[in-house]
């Protein structure tokens, strides 16, 4: 916030805040408007939960890797099954709202379309690691998994050579 401040001003950063609490306002709107989509709560400043309404029966985290491969960033959540969208500044340029709420209906009908669409990706993650009855095995799998990322090779070779001994 307080770079954000000192690039805008205080003048600026209000109106910026602005802009991006309305079209986060705008943005839940439209999705209510869709037969699927469930918004939880009432959001009121810039970032707008939802997941599937009841009576509907699809994976949120496929749908979360299907509107991502459309160039959208959400964030997963669990218990529930849920995703969340971030408004910025970027999502209040013009068209870039509605744009979203397209592609959100069209991930939605296509998934809808295609009910056993297998889960892979961030949905495969979310949805084992939410299946784990033992809370605590959680933790440990996703440090093993993060720590295999960050594992590397142990050869000191670097750039094709070897440094002397």
């Amino acid at each position: 916030c307080w770079g954000t401040l000192m690039y805008f001003g205080e003048k600026g950063y209000v109106e910026t805040t602005k802009k991006i609490i309305s079209t986060a306002r705008y943005i839940k709107k439209e999705l209510k408007k869709i037969p699927g989509i469930h918004v939880y709560g009432d959001p009121l400043m810039s970032v707008v939960g939802f997941g599937p309404a009841e009576g509907f029966k699809y994976n949120i985290f496929t749908f979360s890797d299907m509107i991502a491969k459309r160039g959208w960033n959400l964030n997963p959540l669990q218990f529930p099954s849920s995703i969340h969208l971030c408004v910025t500044l970027l999502h209040t340029k013009e068209g870039v709202a509605d744009q979203f709420i397209r592609d959100a209906r069209e991930c939605l009908e296509e998934l809808l379309n295609s009910p056993d669409a297998e889960a892979g990706g961030m949905a495969a993650m979310y949805g084992t690691s939410q299946s784990i009855p033992d809370r605590s095995m959680v933790a440990e799998l996703a440090g093993c998994f993060v720590s295999a990322l960050y594992t590397t090779n142990k050869s000191t070779e670097t750039n094709g050579s070897v440094p002397k001994q």
